[in-house]
């Protein structure tokens, strides 16, 4: 048994059970865990989902275990144990419980979901008031004007109707598809609507959006004489589009802003209210349409798009066509030169350089030969040439004069385009490469490997020929 010693883990010495402690109790203010400590009269809660009955925590037991919690309750100041929710909790917490949500005020009935509810009140009469954002329903029509008057997020409304809307788009798209369905008489520059012609030709008559030129800073009598100064006056150009407020000064800039911020037709300049409309018009709209490529005039919208599909512009110059071949044949004059790998001969496409050899056009290479037999030992021509012919020509089983000359006669053909869904054969190998270039397949002319087979040629067949060797 081990003797007496101090034993640093005890609350009091061994023998004495009155005895004080040797140190001193802590500094409150020195403890780092102050703010940690919680207390018992405010246990945890599991956290709810939203709609969940109340459930109350059972009571808190006393515990008999003496701890540090115990000896310092006196010490810790009760404010510092209040429980506050982190920022990450508080984002994660769902609304607040909502007893009124699908909630039908005027059959005191809630419904399970809010697709159920609008099938009530499609179906029940008597339930036109309610909200068609939060889909309330209310028992009169001030329960309704008193929601919208005082919810968040109900500020744009009309004011016949109470139908609320996110932004005054819906508003204004509201008053356009409702014209004869009790919305006869609108003003869409204030965005409101009136009962009879008579309120809505005096509000015109008196309103100050309608009466007053904001640039001029001048009052007129009538709208119909402010718009006639905005239709003559020379110092600004004003839009005429109801609910715009653009004041330009030039015709320039109005027309910009026409086209940027209204729904302007290009052809016949109508301005719609909104983009389907003006889509709809698009379709049967005949007027001249200049195509933005080669300024050619189209009748409407459909027949440019059939126009741009066959429409081809260089980039570098101003050339246009309509055929894609000469775009191509076009294109390559904005290229760099190649020379020729024998007789420095410029040309423009692999293709010709590859047929000035095969034909025997080029002065420093008399045997166009000597290019099959470079294509036969090359270790990379079995990607786009027959693998028997290669084999011949590698082992000397195959006279390349006899090849050549089955080859330029069609009986032959030992190049293939390996891409996949392509396989075309090839009698000469600048018919591959011609090939390659018309970007009729997958295969470009890079993947022919020409510099290497530049530097293949020079040290196989052209150093013997040429008059520099």
């Amino acid at each position: 048994m081990a003797g007496d010693g101090t034993n640093r883990y005890a609350l009091f010495e061994e023998g004495d059970e009155n005895a004080t402690p040797k140190s001193s109790p802590a500094d409150p203010s020195k403890n780092p865990f102050l703010n940690q400590v919680a207390d018992d009269s405010i246990p945890w809660q599991q956290v709810k989902k939203r709609g969940a009955p109340t459930v109350q925590p059972p009571p808190a037991t006393t515990s008999k275990v003496l701890g540090t919690r115990e000896l310092n309750k006196d010490i810790i100041n009760p404010q510092t144990r209040l429980r506050q929710l982190s920022a990450s909790t508080a984002e994660t917490v769902d609304k607040p419980y909502d007893p009124h949500e699908n909630w039908c005020g005027v059959c005191s009935h809630k419904f399970p979901s809010k697709a159920a509810l609008l099938s009530h009140i499609k179906q029940t009469p008597d339930h036109k008031n309610y909200c068609n954002l939060c889909k309330r329903v209310f028992k009169d029509r001030n329960g309704l004007k008193n929601h919208v008057d005082n919810s968040w997020g109900h500020d744009v409304f009309c004011n016949l109707c109470l139908s609320a809307f996110n932004n005054e788009w819906g508003l204004k798209n509201h008053f356009e598809n409702n014209m004869s369905a009790g919305h006869e008489h609108i003003c869409l520059t204030c965005l409101l609507g009136f009962r009879s012609q008579t309120e809505l030709d005096r509000h015109l008559q008196t309103a100050p959006k309608h009466t007053w030129c904001q640039s001029c800073q001048r009052r007129f009598r009538t709208q119909d004489e402010r718009d006639e100064h905005w239709e003559n006056t020379a110092k600004h150009r004003h839009c005429l589009q109801p609910g715009c407020d653009f004041d330009a000064p030039s015709q320039a800039e109005l027309e910009a802003h026409l086209e940027r911020d209204h729904f302007q037709c290009v052809g016949c300049k109508r301005i719609f209210q909104s983009q389907t409309k003006l889509n709809q018009h698009s379709e049967t709209c005949t007027s001249a349409v200049s195509c933005p490529q080669c300024k050619q005039l189209c009748a409407g919208q459909t027949q440019l798009a059939l126009h741009r599909g066959n429409c081809y512009r260089c980039e570098e110059c101003s050339f246009t066509t309509h055929h894609e071949g000469e775009n191509h044949s076009h294109i390559t004059k904005h290229t760099s030169m190649i020379s020729c790998w024998a007789c420095n001969t410029a040309v423009r496409k692999y293709s010709q350089l590859i047929h000035h050899l095969e034909s025997g056009s080029c002065p420093n290479l008399n045997d166009p030969s000597r290019l099959v037999l470079c294509l036969g030992k090359w270790w990379y021509s079995p990607l786009y040439m027959d693998l028997d012919l290669h084999a011949h020509l590698r082992t000397g089983r195959t006279n390349p004069q006899e090849l050549l000359a089955w080859m330029s006669e069609g009986s032959v053909h030992p190049f293939l385009c390996r891409a996949e869904g392509c396989g075309k054969t090839f009698g000469l190998f600048s018919s591959l490469v011609l090939h390659c270039e018309s970007q009729a397949c997958s295969w470009d002319v890079a993947r022919l490997n020409m510099p290497g087979l530049e530097k293949e040629a020079k040290q196989a067949c052209l150093r013997r020929d040429s008059g520099t060797a």
